[in-house]
């Protein structure tokens, strides 16, 4: 499983670069808040290949919401709770025989931790009352909603230990069978974000992958660029030799004196960015 807080999936590259660290992290579910989807916004624009996607978003309000993605072979569905409360952002999902919740506590509510923790409390009496053998997980933002509060109200048990933002453990976790997940690490995302992610893992290790990281140098590029290198080809006349026998040498030739001849014209208005880090793995290249 995967948590994070996402700081805005609206944001440009947001959904690949998520999907960079599901594929990467070979993650079945994830936990996703401050979405800041709205209506507007089609499930289209950030669906990720692989994945079903399912979100709650704020209503009336900016930013917020929540949302997972579930591998698509695995069966999931929303358990709506009996007395629900849009005014909570808190979404139920069962995948398989787990029940999750993805819950984002913001830091300024518009209702009393009280009511939230009767709520969520509420909430996880009437999932083990449905579901007994299910294991029941709670997971997201909970910013500064007390954990010794939860833990009294659900009986859960919260895995996180390590920061998340800054030195403060605010992604949290809190499980039913706290021996669900053998490994639990906090980890920085591809995601543009001020939150870690946290992973866990069911087995004893999680699966190894290999990256590398290597200094890539490229070009700045712009419509001004574009525009400029536009205008200034288009006056120039280039003398490529003349030949009296095509081939394909000949050809050749042709082309490698245009191509070197628009590679040195390109390079002096294409100003040279600093070289970027690129962490590399069979699908993960960051910029």
């Amino acid at each position: 499983m995967y948590v994070l807080n996402a700081a805005a999936l609206s944001k440009p590259h947001a959904a690949q670069q998520l999907n960079a660290d599901l594929t990467s992290y070979d993650v079945d579910v994830a936990v996703i808040t401050e979405t800041h989807l709205k209506v507007k916004h089609s499930d289209s624009v950030v669906n990720i290949p692989g994945y079903t996607l399912w979100r709650r978003d704020r209503a009336k309000r900016r930013g917020g919401g929540v949302a997972f993605y579930v591998r698509s072979t695995l069966p999931s569905s929303v358990w709506t709770f009996s007395a629900d409360d849009r005014s909570y952002e808190l979404l139920w999902m069962r995948v398989g025989a787990v029940l999750i919740g993805a819950l984002y506590h913001p830091p300024r509510p518009q209702y009393s931790t009280d009511s939230l923790l009767d709520y969520v409390e509420s909430c996880v009496a009437e999932l083990t009352h449905d579901h007994p053998t299910s294991t029941v997980v709670l997971a997201g933002d909970f910013n500064q909603l007390p954990h010794s509060a939860v833990v009294q109200r659900t009986g859960l048990t919260q895995l996180v230990r390590q920061p998340t933002r800054g030195q403060n453990v605010l992604d949290q976790v809190y499980v039913s069978n706290p021996l669900q997940y053998g490994v639990v690490r906090v980890v920085t995302s591809t995601v543009k974000s001020d939150h870690k992610a946290v992973v866990l893992y069911a087995e004893s290790q999680p699966v190894s992958r290999v990256k590398s990281v290597s200094t890539k140098t490229f070009r700045k590029i712009t419509p001004n660029q574009h525009a400029v290198f536009l205008e200034h080809i288009s006056a120039v006349t280039l003398d490529i030799p003349t030949v009296s026998t095509v081939s394909p040498d000949t050809v050749q030739s042709q082309f490698d004196y245009f191509l070197a001849n628009v590679n040195s014209r390109s390079r002096s208005l294409y100003a040279v960015a600093r070289p970027s880090v690129c962490r590399l793995s069979s699908v993960v290249c960051r910029l």
